[in-house]
């Protein structure tokens, strides 16, 4: 494995969507080999902190509760706010014990869905979440969310944005223009084809981007318009869990059903590639032919969220 890609990438990445987390609960997290806990705080903020109480140890999730925005410890009900700042100790005779605190994940809740910030140094974000605008507006459907677990590493994901070449064979699909460009820590892909969801034509024009290594945003006109956020954020080096959800131009019953039936085969077009991505080996050098698509410009692009040793990519 090239050094460019070891370990975990610098990004926002998905942890959920913001139906999950209510005012009232708190929502367990592992990603990046860590335990992480989500709720909201006093003002209905997103807050991400480590789950593990630095007292003795108990996991803040497992038992504990919310309290006035901050989370209470289920061992000795050692409180926790926003920050990750212990605030509060039941029997504590005098001060504060110093170090009484959890480190705080960058976190930002845009879209209906919840990002957390992952960088191997901790340095703080050097790019920002875009907000979706048709989605924003209201004249769109609500999000129709899924979440497959894949045993695979998110490079294998990334290298579709590139791979033009498989589409009619796993997917049967016919594409009849693909481009790519690699601007920033932004990968964009435009696709026009057509596909034959549930054995019906649908002419297909789709515009998708990644912002950084671990989410996408397409907006697709076909047979309805409709956005596809798909996004992938590693659980261990060789897991992660794949989210995607589809969101079509106007709302109720109707497309309520139409919104369902994209997402089934999205589904079922993502287990295609599951199948082979689980099983596959990484070719460091493959053999390519003039018939591929761009995987040297897509794997430069993606190497630069990996660190090599040095502060790199940092805000300034």
């Amino acid at each position: 494995m090239s050094a460019l890609i070891e370990g975990f990438p610098r990004g926002w990445f998905v942890v959920g969507w913001s139906s999950e987390l209510t005012d009232d609960n708190i929502l367990n997290l592992n990603y990046f080999d860590q335990h992480q806990i989500a709720f909201r705080d006093e003002n209905g903020e997103l807050a991400i902190i480590d789950a593990y109480c630095p007292h003795l140890g108990a996991h803040l999730g497992v038992g504990g509760c919310k309290v006035n925005g901050t989370v209470q410890c289920p061992f000795h009900a050692w409180r926790f706010d926003k920050t990750g700042q212990c605030v509060e100790i039941p029997y504590m005779k005098k001060k504060m014990p110093a170090r009484a605190r959890v480190d705080k994940w960058p976190a930002v809740e845009k879209n209906g869905i919840l990002f957390m910030w992952h960088h191997p140094h901790g340095a703080p974000p050097d790019y920002e979440v875009p907000e979706i605008e048709d989605f924003k507006s209201g004249a769109w459907s609500p999000w129709d969310e899924n979440i497959i677990t894949v045993k695979t590493h998110p490079r294998e994901i990334i290298e579709n944005v590139a791979d033009s070449a498989h589409f009619p064979i796993v997917h049967a699909t016919n594409v009849t223009h693909f481009a790519n460009t690699f601007v920033g820590h932004k990968a964009t892909q435009h696709t026009v084809g057509n596909a034959f969801p549930q054995g019906r034509l649908d002419e297909i024009d789709i515009f998708s981007t990644y912002h950084g290594p671990a989410f996408q945003i397409s907006h697709m006109k076909g047979y309805l318009a409709s956005i596809l956020f798909l996004a992938h954020t590693p659980i261990t080096t060789n897991e992660l869990h794949l989210r995607f959800a589809v969101s079509l131009e106007s709302s109720g019953p109707k497309t309520d059903k139409f919104a369902k039936m994209y997402a089934a085969n999205i589904r079922n077009g993502f287990h295609e590639d599951i199948t082979i991505w689980e099983t596959k080996t990484y070719r460091e050098k493959p053999r390519l032919c003039d018939g591929d698509g761009p995987l040297g410009p897509l794997r430069k692009w993606y190497s630069q969220f990996y660190d090599n040793g040095e502060e790199t990519h940092v805000a300034s």
